[in-house]
């Protein structure tokens, strides 16, 4: 099971802002991001960022915050009872821009291959280049699967154990 970690605590900011891709490779599947400042009851300030249209609390709300690898993929308010997996509604694109650079790569290592007479090598590369995509697409799906369930479990765990503890804990 994958490792996440949680805070509960108010809502004291929410900003919304929209998504402009700093660098090349960078494709956000929702063009806002939102910024979320979470004060859990012991005074402990927590940034988090999620790049979703959805956002199911608001200043003022007690919430629960699920993160993994530093990126909010769940958030519970407790105050309504509402709640959004970030990565079942906004999933992570399949392909992004830079998966094209490897292709192409991939294609001119071929082709020089090919005309300097390494012809394993040149077919090594077209072999790599054909499956390239499906094998990328399929392994961020498995991942983009695997991380889904893992939240919605993650919930109920992290819930059961914030009551009475709203600080930074690790839920396995």
């Amino acid at each position: 099971m994958r490792t996440f970690h949680w805070v509960s605590g108010e809502l004291t900011e929410v900003q919304r802002f929209i998504n402009v891709p700093m660098r090349w490779c960078e494709q956000y599947p929702a063009r806002e991001r939102r910024e979320l400042w979470i004060r859990s009851s012991c005074g402990m300030e927590v940034k988090l960022v999620v790049h979703a249209r959805v956002m199911p609390a608001r200043r003022g709300h007690r919430v629960l915050a699920l993160v993994h690898r530093q990126q909010l993929v769940g958030l519970r308010n407790l105050s309504t009872g509402a709640q959004v997996n970030f990565v079942r509604s906004e999933p992570p694109l399949l392909l992004r821009k830079c998966d094209g650079a490897w292709m192409a790569l991939l294609i001119a290592t071929g082709l020089f291959s090919l005309l300097t007479g390494w012809l394993v090598l040149a077919f090594a590369s077209f072999a790599a280049a054909v499956a390239f995509m499906p094998v990328v697409a399929l392994t961020r799906m498995a991942l983009g699967r695997c991380i889904r369930r893992g939240v919605d479990a993650a919930f109920d765990v992290a819930q059961q154990q914030a009551f009475g503890r709203p600080r930074l804990r690790r839920v396995k």
